[in-house]
């Protein structure tokens, strides 16, 4: 019977300080062997993540799509040979800014160098000018990364799409930076690929959009000419504190229902999928005691915004609100 090498206890110490990778420098230096780290890809036992960088396969294996963008970031950064920041949807990735339709199958750097921009081992690597303010160590971070600011003006100028652009500027907002900021950075890509687009996004950016479905969907309305009077709005009724409520207009509330907005999935327990979903019932009679007509929209409604309009209209023409002021 043939034993198989693990990995030494060293090794894992290390790698647990790299979020679980490790380099072959880093095993040999542990006291493996070429010929066992040979022997643990064979057997499967540990996976490539870039040349020379590999984690276990079991953690790998176990990792959700999120913490496997981790696990590649580290790898990365283990892999680097220049200075590099981890910039653009890798940047946002590693900040926390949610974005709309975000794409990781290449990771992001920017450098500030002359070799100029390339694409090589799944990296885009960007060359740009970076000030020292827009570059920020994150605490637990494994390298570098663009500021809030930098980050949404490079995602925005990347994107074809416009409510991309503004789900970014609202992530970056609700992050901590300042309209300031994201207008400075901005004023200094102004003559780089995508800064129209960012600049014409960059209006219409709110922090208080709670996620980037919310983003899209004022767009959509803004589109539509039913721009929201006030998003986040809090309503309260004779019972107290009913919620706060995504979009306000006058006689109106919209709520924008993404999968896990109140808690429900497909593995949540039936019982308590009920209890959530009969809540939520009673919390919308009481929005409608008010008298507010109440729409109600998803993903799918994203894509054919007539019929988010159509709600909204349903929904004033239904309100008592409306009908009251009329008497």
């Amino acid at each position: 019977m043939i034993l198989l090498p693990t990995l030494s206890p060293g090794l894992r110490a290390v790698a647990s300080t790299q979020r679980g990778a490790f380099t072959a420098a880093q095993a040999y230096a542990c006291g493996h062997s070429q010929k066992e780290l040979q022997r643990l890809r064979q057997a499967r036992l540990i996976v490539s993540l870039r040349r020379g960088v590999y984690v276990d396969m079991v953690a790998w294996a176990v990792a959700d799509p999120a913490e496997r963008l981790r696990l590649r970031t580290a790898a990365l950064a283990l892999a680097l040979t220049a200075p590099a920041v981890l910039s653009h949807q890798s940047a946002a990735a590693e900040l926390g800014l949610p974005l709309l339709a975000p794409d990781h199958t290449l990771l992001h750097v920017t450098r500030e160098n002359r070799s100029g921009t390339r694409l090589e081992a799944g990296v885009d690597h960007h060359v740009a000018e970076l000030h020292d303010h827009e570059v920020v160590d994150l605490t637990g971070g494994v390298m570098r990364v663009t500021s809030a600011a930098r980050t949404a003006v490079d995602v925005a100028r990347e994107t074809d799409r416009f409510e991309c652009a503004v789900a970014a500027f609202d992530s970056a907002l609700r992050h901590g930076a300042t309209r300031d900021e994201l207008a400075a950075a901005l004023d200094r890509a102004r003559s780089w690929p995508g800064a129209r687009l960012a600049s014409g996004a960059l209006p219409l950016a709110d922090g208080r959009a709670d996620n980037p479905g919310e983003s899209w969907s004022r767009v959509v309305l803004i589109g539509l000419g039913l721009a929201p009077d006030d998003l986040q709005v809090c309503l309260v009724d004779d019972q107290g504190l009913i919620g706060y409520v995504d979009f306000g207009w006058d006689d109106v509330i919209g709520e924008f229902d993404g999968k896990l907005k109140y808690g429900v999935d497909d593995e949540t327990d039936p019982r308590k999928a009920g209890r959530i979903v009969f809540a939520e019932k009673l919390r919308e009679d009481r929005i409608r005691r008010l008298g507010y007509g109440v729409a109600r929209w998803g993903w799918a409604e994203l894509h054919r915004p007539a019929i988010i309009g159509q709600r909204v209209h349903e929904a004033r023409e239904s309100s008592g609100r409306r009908r009251r002021k009329a008497g």
